[in-house]
């Protein structure tokens, strides 16, 4: 504790000892500077009983007081100067002498200021090490900031990308204050900093209040990623499930996704293909048949997203999964730990799916159906285009070909073969015939790589039913692909007779 002495004379005078005592006091008040935390000694002679004051609170005397009293003698009186109320700027205290029924200051003690502090609920010092922390949880919620300040105040600066609620705000100093902080929604995918100015009123001098946005710890869009996505398989038309009606609305590719959020513009944009029931591997550009594109919108953060597909030419419906992730995750993440050990997505990764798609198989190319007809007249299938609803209806599928065998042409070999369907993997196909002609055979031997029908003379075909009394109907292959969620896809193969 620093101390320092001041000497004030105060001096009572009389010719006549018996003579009521008149005191005085010193012309000039004593001026002392002083910090906070330290003393001074006041010395003084009084001719009366006297008493000492002290305007302040934080101005008190070896007593603990603000006023302490004494005879009449020298006197050595200790001054201390305390924190309370400290705050930016000098205060003064004035010290007053009574005597009898007269007083005067004596002294004034000036104590020197700080500067500007602004602390939070808990008494500590905002800082680049005590900041206020946002987010993306929080988006749209806001944050209470509680704070405390040492001079009367005004918030009316802040970054862009907040939102301080009512402001501009104004509050007093050693008061507690609070304002309530959200950021933008256009401003919700990067990491940022900024500050919030507290302002000392009526000047320009202030103190921020460190804010640190950690942006967006997943990927987003206007689009559920899960929400039952298929293309056709030309890829010119996309659906989705309505899930109020369980109808399918179908619109025209490519599928554009807006308000894409993702945190930065240093991404990768990958492409998985689900080869088995929620097994994926990644795919590359040689591989990889789902396409995306990213574009940035001017002034804000959020992006639009156009997702497509190039042809599918097999005969199997192939699903896919796009992830959109910050270069820094992922380095963070490391390529090999986005998949478990099952093949599917960890939960680190799975935050970073844009959208999860699948497209429908395409077995309706003529081509792929091909007739070995010995040395019988050739046929081929064609596709019915635009079949009735009726035919739709009776089989179950749109995919229906035809092809008509020559009036009067027997047909000892009759091979159905398919330069695709015994290529794919991960499901199995079943060809089913009904009805079958009169004396018409399935060779069942052949099942597992092509459909054989023996049997056809130049009369198969235009036999009457004798239950309908109806010419028979033609000869129907379905081929049906089964997966291990059941059946997938089915075409329909239509064999009839031309009839003169």
């Amino acid at each position: 504790m620093w101390l320092m002495a001041v000497a004030v004379v105060v001096v009572a005078c009389s010719e006549d000892e018996g003579a009521p005592v008149t005191p005085s006091f010193p012309e000039e008040e004593q001026i002392l500077s002083v910090k906070a935390g330290e003393s001074v000694d006041l010395v003084f002679e009084a001719s009366m009983d006297w008493k000492l004051y002290s305007s302040t609170l934080w101005c008190r005397f070896s007593n603990g007081m603000t006023s302490i009293s004494g005879q009449a003698g020298k006197q050595t009186v200790q001054v201390s100067v305390n924190e309370e109320m400290l705050s930016y700027g000098e205060m003064q205290a004035e010290i007053t002498l009574k005597q009898g029924d007269m007083e005067k200051v004596i002294a004034k003690l000036t104590r020197q200021g700080e500067g500007l502090w602004v602390t939070d609920a808990n008494g500590n010092y905002f800082s680049e090490e005590n900041l206020i922390p946002f987010f993306y949880r929080e988006i749209g919620k806001g944050v209470d900031i509680n704070f405390t300040t040492n001079y009367d105040w005004t918030v009316e600066e802040y970054p862009e990308w907040l939102v301080v609620n009512e402001a501009p705000l104004k509050g007093l100093g050693f008061r507690p204050g609070n304002i309530s902080v959200t950021v933008k929604n256009e401003f919700s995918a990067f990491a940022k900093k900024g500050d919030i100015k507290v302002k000392r009123t009526g000047t320009d001098d202030f103190v921020n209040i460190p804010v640190n946005f950690y942006g967006i710890d997943r990927v987003s869009s206007d689009k559920n990623a899960w929400g039952g996505w298929t293309f056709n398989s030309d890829g010119g038309k996309y659906s989705t499930s309505n899930s109020m009606t369980g109808e399918s609305d179908e619109f025209d590719a490519p599928l554009v996704m807006q308000n894409v959020l993702v945190n930065g513009n240093d991404y990768e944009v990958l492409y998985f293909e689900d080869f088995s029931d929620k097994q994926y591997r990644l795919m590359d550009d040689d591989s990889k048949w789902i396409n995306a594109t990213i574009e940035s919108n001017e002034g804000v953060e959020n992006k639009t997203a156009k997702v497509s597909v190039i042809e599918n030419s097999t005969s199997k419906k192939r699903k896919g999964a796009i992830l959109v992730i910050p270069t820094d995750t992922l380095n963070m993440i490391g390529r090999d730990n986005l998949l478990t050990a099952d093949n599917d997505f960890t939960e680190a990764a799975g935050k970073y799916v844009l959208i999860g798609l699948e497209q429908k198989s395409n077995l309706n190319l003529t081509d792929e159906f091909m007739v070995d007809c010995g040395e019988s007249t050739p046929v081929a299938f064609s596709k019915i285009e635009n079949p009735d609803l009726s035919l739709i209806e009776k089989y179950g599928t749109d995919k229906i070909y035809e092809c008509e065998l020559p009036s009067g042409v027997a047909y000892d070999t009759f091979i159905i073969t398919s330069s695709e369907i015994y290529q794919q993997y991960g499901g199995y196909y079943n060809w089913q015939c009904a009805p079958v002609w009169p004396n018409v055979q399935v060779d069942y031997g052949m099942m597992g790589s092509a459909f054989s029908l023996t049997g056809i003379t130049e009369k198969s075909g235009t036999e009457v039913d004798p239950e309908t009394e109806q010419l028979v109907e033609p000869l129907s292959v379905m081929i049906m692909y089964y997966t291990s969620t059941g059946m997938e896809d089915m075409v329909v193969l239509l064999i009839k007779r031309e009839i003169k």
